[in-house]
């Protein structure tokens, strides 16, 4: 992920499409944001996970288009997954968060108590834990802050001037045409010739099109949904020029779309492989075009890219304590621990240890008969060694406690327990 510094920003456009009007200074906290779109891959991986853990998605997940059997320079399946409603992308957001051991961000109620895991909900903005570390969709400004790249005035992340080299779009003239590139495709090596919207690319060297906050693919490829509820008005309301706004709530923009006889949408940004560059469809290209459908709405030109805010957590901020045990503790991932006054540990099957970190996604372990190692719950039974720069597998199913088995040599070593 790249790191989003804090700032303030014009939003929006003064000389084109009426919803993108008036531009208006915001201003946001800092947050992290993919550097690419989230392909199929990673997906799979997590979602995966998921169905074993609770998590149901729709069974349009099921009918993605993956990337096209002639291509052999990469993995069909890190082209951008597709197909996805509003709804599959919140829960996968939750999903990643747990399963890289940090703390989701949607919830059924205002308490936090019950993630959001399954179903379709129109949750609140009250129903989102935004100070939590978690990985989230990007509101609709925090997405036009991370595009522009500290830049004003420009209609592109790149500039003013479009052609098949920068981006995938509607016949731009890429080996794709009519389907996504792999993400990141336009790296310098993208291949274009002549194609109805090429405008000349296929001419113009390639270069590197990532942005001057270090993303690729923000222009053309799938659309990202974002967390906002959609109202063709927004920037004329004084909330919208708030601190970290988050687009219309549902409260205020329900009785608006009732009287208006029209289906409440969510935001999605970034165009798409079917965009058009003419002014007929308001150049959806540009940074500034703000792009809707139905949260259930499911397209192979629909995707996402996550963030996150520039938040840690305590170090395992989710162990419960063990009741009628007096100090003892408890994680999925790591099992049984004793916490003492001093900040030392001792875990039933490790033995004593000096433990510091975040959450359950970076921790530090120091072993008195070895010294650091790095874990987590996402790598855990692995154990990165700061001692010799060597990764090691914890050996569960020795009955003698304590054992590590190195990776790459397969030599034993008792950093843990001793005893019994």
């Amino acid at each position: 992920m790249r790191f989003i510094n804090e700032g303030t920003f014009w939003m929006g456009d003064d000389k084109n499409l009426p919803d993108e009007q008036p531009a208006h200074l915001i201003s946001l906290s800092s947050f992290f944001v993919d550097e690419k779109e989230v392909h199929i891959w990673h997906w799979q991986k997590v979602a995966s996970w998921a169905i074993e853990n609770g998590y149901v998605f729709s069974d349009s997940t099921q009918q993605r288009k993956d990337g096209p059997y002639w291509y052999e320079e990469g993995n069909e399946l890190l082209f951008p997954m597709n197909m996805i409603n509003w709804y599959d992308a919140v829960k996968w957001c939750n999903a990643r968060s747990e399963l890289e051991g940090r703390t989701p961000i949607y919830y059924l109620d205002n308490d936090h108590s019950i993630i959001f895991r399954e179903g379709e909900a129109d949750i609140t903005e009250s129903q989102v834990a935004w100070s939590y570390s978690g990985y989230r969709l990007p509101t609709e400004a925090e997405w036009e802050y991370a595009a522009r790249g500290g830049a004003y005035m420009l209609k592109y992340p790149w500039g003013n001037t479009l052609d098949g080299s920068r981006a995938n779009f509607f016949r731009s003239g890429d080996p794709f045409d009519e389907a996504s590139t792999p993400v990141g495709y336009f790296n310098g090596n993208q291949l274009i010739t002549d194609a109805d919207n090429s405008f000349n690319g296929e001419n113009v060297k390639a270069s590197d099109q990532v942005s001057r906050y270090g993303l690729y693919d923000l222009v053309g490829n799938v659309s990202e949904w974002c967390w906002d509820w959609y109202y063709d008005s927004w920037y004329d309301e004084s909330n919208a020029r708030k601190k970290n706004t988050r687009g219309p709530s549902f409260e205020f923009l329900a009785p608006i779309k009732g009287l208006e006889k029209k289906p409440m949408t969510r935001v999605a940004r970034g165009s798409n492989f079917r965009s058009k560059p003419d002014a007929n469809y308001g150049n959806e290209l540009r940074i500034a075009f703000r792009n809707t459908f139905l949260p259930n709405s499911t397209l192979r030109r629909l995707g996402l890219r996550c963030v996150r805010g520039d938040i840690d957590d305590p170090l395992w901020l989710n162990a419960k304590k063990v009741d009628g045990f007096p100090g003892w503790y408890y994680m999925p991932w790591f099992g049984y621990y004793w916490q003492s006054t001093k900040i030392w540990i001792f875990h039933y099957r490790l033995g004593w240890l000096y433990p510091k970190g975040k959450g359950s996604y970076d921790n530090w372990l120091y072993f008195p008969n070895h010294g650091w190692m790095w874990t987590g719950s996402y790598a855990f039974p692995y154990f990165y060694s700061n001692v010799d720069a060597a990764w090691y597998k914890y050996d569960a199913e020795n009955p003698a406690f304590g054992w590590f088995n190195n990776v790459l040599t397969g030599e034993d070593k008792r950093f843990g327990r001793v005893f019994p």
